[in-house]
């Protein structure tokens, strides 16, 4: 007797960020969202060689996320530029390069591999190790390696600190203790295979998809049907081995 091999249930659906290193979050578990505000931002206002100078600013103080260190990464968000802090005082900054000419430029400040959000409480709020963080407007991913403070945790990688990320959007999914990677089995889910490339025909457009199976198997489905699913759950979606103009256009349903 004939039977639907794919049953879809669409109570539970995410938008996936693929990643060769990172499983798919697991259903139904706390999301927290926000917007990276990097340690300091603000309008340089002197014009010093080697300097980012802003006398309304006090970039020692002691409260989190501040106070800048030496290595933190200097930006200006007017030239994309960025640098790295050699020596910090309370309105000034010194670096390894001039990216602020003019003496009024916008800036901001990073720590690498960081997210940090002013007036956020990552702790409160059962941020942990292992948790997924995604930035969802470059489309990266990466894993929660130490929450430092309320605004502060350390990812696996640099996902907010460079020129045109340091403000991007986020969430991260809250998976308790030992952090989200944890998924049973009988929670893997269906994947919906979507592509960004505008250009191709629906009806023609085929792309490879590499998952990870519930069972820990790895397998490549080659020129899979765009807009259909594929006919087994999966625990991960990879980015190597999945073609470009799918990697960020996946749907997880459970």
């Amino acid at each position: 007797m004939a039977y639907p091999k794919i049953t879809v249930n669409t109570s539970l659906a995410l938008e996936l960020i693929a990643s060769d290193s990172l499983p798919i979050p697991a259903p139904g578990i706390p999301i927290i969202a926000g917007t990276s505000t990097g340690i300091a931002s603000g309008t340089a206002d002197a014009d010093v060689v080697n300097e980012l100078v802003d006398t309304t600013a006090n970039f020692i103080a002691a409260a989190p996320p501040l106070p800048v260190e030496i290595g933190d990464r200097v930006i200006s968000v007017v030239s994309g530029a960025a640098t790295a802090a050699t020596a910090v005082a309370a309105t000034a900054i010194t670096m390894a390069a001039d990216i602020f000419p003019d003496g009024n430029e916008a800036y901001a400040i990073v720590k690498i591999n960081h997210l940090i959000v002013s007036g956020e409480t990552f702790i409160t709020k059962g941020v942990s190790v292992g948790d997924i963080v995604y930035n969802t407007t470059a489309n990266t991913s990466a894993s929660v390696t130490a929450v430092n403070s309320e605004v502060d945790i350390t990812l696996s990688t640099g996902l907010f600190d460079g020129s045109a990320t340091f403000n991007d959007e986020y969430k991260i999914f809250l998976g308790g203790p030992g952090g989200s990677s944890r998924i049973d089995s009988s929670e893997g889910c269906l994947l919906y295979v979507g592509s960004n490339d505008a250009t191709m025909d629906i009806e023609k457009a085929y792309v490879d998809v590499k998952v990870k199976t519930v069972d820990g198997g790895d397998i490549t489905f080659s020129n899979f049907k765009v807009g259909e699913y594929l006919p087994i759950q999966i625990l991960q979606l990879y980015s190597t081995g999945t073609d470009a103009a799918s990697t960020n256009n996946c749907v997880a349903i459970w």
